[in-house]
């Protein structure tokens, strides 16, 4: 294993255990065994590595590659897919909670903005989104950044506390069940809370 890798390994692991606050350049290269100088070489500052690590995970998940063609997809299903579908954004937090962990450290600790997802991104998922309003797929009147806001939130939110919220679905079902109920019941009050109002009803 590289330099850079091991770094990335390192600083990973103090960051879900510490957060970000509470894990210091020099403890990473301690526990690396590499000198500070080195992170500093790879890596600009402690945000960098920081982002370089998510970065990381979309990389061996393809997740971004998927994102960027389902958008470009004339396909109003392709977005819902990306979302809720196999290998979209809720099997990939299912399966990184390492990465959720992550999120929720950083969402406690206010310590930067993780620039998550990158701009380039973000301008095309709300694009595409106004795209589905005009066809009338999705309710006119709400914003379109509502619309990732209340997936997104909510799905973080289950995975980060599922062990508490689970509960409520009672305790006989494994992970998977519990989040495929979970699933399915978040999709219908959501598609039908933005869908709009059947004019022939």
């Amino acid at each position: 294993m590289g330099g850079r890798e091991r770094i990335l390994d390192v600083a990973e692991d103090l960051f879900v255990e510490k957060g970000f606050s509470g894990a210091s350049m020099n403890e990473i290269a301690e526990r690396a065994g590499v000198s500070k100088s080195l992170i500093y070489h790879h890596f600009d500052s402690k945000k960098t590595l920081w982002q370089a690590m998510v970065q990381q995970y979309h990389e061996s998940s393809g997740l971004l590659e998927k994102f960027y063609e389902t958008i470009s997809a004339n396909d109003p299903e392709t977005l819902l897919e990306l979302v809720i579908g196999e290998n979209g954004f809720f099997e990939f937090l299912r399966d990184h909670p390492r990465l959720v962990r992550l999120f929720s450290w950083l969402d406690l600790e206010r310590e930067f903005d993780p620039e998550y997802p990158d701009e380039t991104l973000r301008i095309r998922v709300l694009e595409r989104i106004r795209d589905l309003q005009r066809d009338g797929l999705i309710r006119s009147d709400l914003e379109a950044g509502v619309v990732p806001i209340l997936f997104m939130s909510l799905m973080m939110h289950w995975f980060s506390s599922r062990w508490s919220l689970a509960r409520w679905l009672g305790a006989d079902s494994d992970d998977a069940a519990l989040d495929r109920r979970f699933l399915d019941g978040m999709t219908a009050v959501l598609l039908r809370g933005i869908q709009p109002d059947d004019p022939r009803g």
